[in-house]
């Protein structure tokens, strides 16, 4: 038992530290992996912990709900045996999660729970940081005073404190405050000093958020130039940030989790029935010999032993079906994330192999413009329109025999002659890309007239060998790897909107193929490749 316990605090540990440097799904698998430990063993100390790390990493991933479960999970386990500065990180914890989520009012309450226990310890630091938290919550209900009162407090109990980190993050939440109040010009001041201090860090969120709040007063005071300098800035450290990637492979690992307790927990309940089944059985067989006669009990045991055997029958049927139901779902998960051929390999040997493959055409397709059209739509907005575009692109994918690789934020990338080659590969991306630019055609067509935004888009191919596989023992994700995936990335960047731009050599491929027809654009300059022969292709 002292063993496991070490190995989970071992694993709990590496876990935090993944999470630190930024591997968020290698954090993720450690820390349930630990929890798994903990549960087994009974360390409810052990639990709370993980809980709480678990949904730090939700939390930080916009996965507000789920960082909410775990967080009141650890705080129900320290609230029976933790202590007070135990107790105070989940109320701060839960109040920075209900601001997300909106309920500015039950954030307030957890917030002043939380300074009220550190004032108690007489933490300074923490004084600093739970006032911050306050400041902002009454910033965002609109509350100025109560929010500059906050926020001043506790800028004057860091400055004399070395902590540039707390300074930039506090200063620029004021800047932002009297952004919201209406007064730019004090906006400005504070925000740039909250800058200066997060250049000196290198911290990207911080840089982020003070290049916001720049843009914002900037624009407002009508300081154009200015504003465009702090909107560029800001995108390029936003970009630099999240993908969508991680955040649908947490969740990925999150079901897996969830799955194999599932399971185990139905073994067990099984288990379970069976012995107290063949307790029972055992026990009136023992009173049934005591009591008849012995023929009278042949005739009996005869009859249990008929009826046991075509119970056990119908539940060996029944065991198989449920068996094959989770099988099939299983397969189907594993297909949805990998071709067939690569899944039945790794379910045959545990493991599939990297191998290079020739004549793959990979298509690439970008969203012009898409950060002005960002400001245009919600949050919900631009995700629904995003999703609409990219199922299409889904299905029109399939329908011409090509393997989606991922979609990159709002650039979709797919291969033809993957993971088999195939004659007409280049042939089939060529007329998928051209159908998706008609869907997008299609689709703005009916929302322009409407009023409403609509994208606009390129499309790139360019055809050559890659290597394609699987790599590591827990993140399962298909992807190509090659100078043919970024000769393809420059034919998308290198191209025009609403075009579809292929390589010389997808060219050649396809130049005898009917219903096309291209139009030569010479050597056009990509950066970083020099100057490459491209070429617009479009229907005869």
């Amino acid at each position: 038992m002292r063993d496991s316990v070490l190995l989970a605090s071992v694993l709990a540990r590496r876990g935090e530290v993944r999470q630190i440097n930024g591997d968020l799904s290698g954090a993720l698998i450690d820390l349930h992996e630990a929890l798994r430990i903990y549960e087994q063993v009974k360390d409810e100390a052990g639990k709370a912990t993980v809980f709480n790390s678990i949904g730090a990493i939700h939390h930080y991933d916009g996965n507000f709900g789920r960082a909410h479960q775990y967080y009141l999970q650890s705080l129900a386990i320290r609230s029976r045996i933790g202590g007070p500065t135990d107790i105070a990180v989940l109320y701060g914890n839960l109040g920075s999660v209900l601001e997300e989520m909106g309920a500015l009012d039950s954030a307030l309450v957890y917030h002043r729970r939380n300074l009220a226990i550190r004032q108690g310890i007489g933490e300074q630091t923490w004084i600093a940081v739970c006032l911050a938290n306050i400041g902002e919550n009454f910033d965002k209900a609109g509350s100025f005073d109560s929010a500059r009162h906050y926020l001043e407090g506790s800028l004057a109990l860091l400055r004399s404190k070395d902590d540039v980190y707390r300074r930039s993050h506090v200063t620029g939440l004021l800047g932002m405050a009297y952004l919201h109040h209406g007064v730019p010009a004090r906006a400005i001041a504070y925000c740039r000093q909250a800058l200066d201090l997060a250049e000196g860090l290198e911290n990207m969120p911080l840089k982020a958020k003070c290049y916001d709040c720049l843009y914002q007063a900037y624009r407002i005071t009508g300081r154009d130039t200015e504003a465009l300098r702090s909107l560029e800035s800001y995108n390029a450290a936003r970009d630099s940030l999240f993908g969508e990637q991680r955040a649908k492979e947490n969740m990925r690992i999150e079901l897996e989790y969830a799955f194999e307790r599932e399971q185990l927990a139905d073994s067990l309940a099984t288990l379970e029935k069976q012995r107290q089944a063949e307790f029972a059985y055992q026990r009136r067989i023992a009173g049934e010999r005591d009591q008849k006669r012995l023929f009278f009990f042949g005739a009996v045991a005869v009859l249990l032993l008929a009826a046991g055997l075509w119970s056990r029958l119908r539940y060996m049927r029944r065991s198989r079906n449920l068996v094959q139901v989770e099988r099939d779902r299983s397969d189907r998960l594993l297909l949805n994330i990998l071709p067939k051929p690569i899944a039945d390999e790794l379910k045959e040997h545990g493991r599939a192999q990297a191998k290079e493959v020739e004549g793959v055409s990979i298509l690439f397709t970008d969203f012009h413009d898409f950060t002005r059209m960002s400001e245009r739509l919600s949050a919900q907005e631009l995700v629904a329109e995003i999703d609409a575009c990219f199922r299409a692109f889904d299905g029109i994918a399939a329908q011409h025999g090509l393997e989606k690789i991922k979609t990159i934020g709002d650039a979709y990338m797919a291969a033809g002659g993957l993971p088999d080659p195939h004659p007409k590969s280049a042939a089939r991306s060529v007329f998928a890309a051209l159908e998706m630019q008609d869907w997008v055609k299609a689709r703005a067509a009916e929302r322009g007239p409407a009023g409403l935004p609509f994208f606009t888009m390129r499309a790139g191919i360019h055809t050559g060998a890659v290597v394609a596989g699987i790599v590591g023992d827990s993140k399962f994700q298909y992807d190509i790897w090659g100078d043919t995936v970024n000769t393809a990335a420059h034919m998308e960047s290198s191209g025009a909107v609403g075009e579809v731009n292929i390589s010389e050599a997808t060219y050649a491929l396809v130049k005898e193929e009917p219903g096309l027809s291209f139009a030569t654009r010479g050597r056009v300059k990509a950066k970083g490749k020099g100057e490459l022969a491209m070429f617009f292709v479009g229907r005869a």
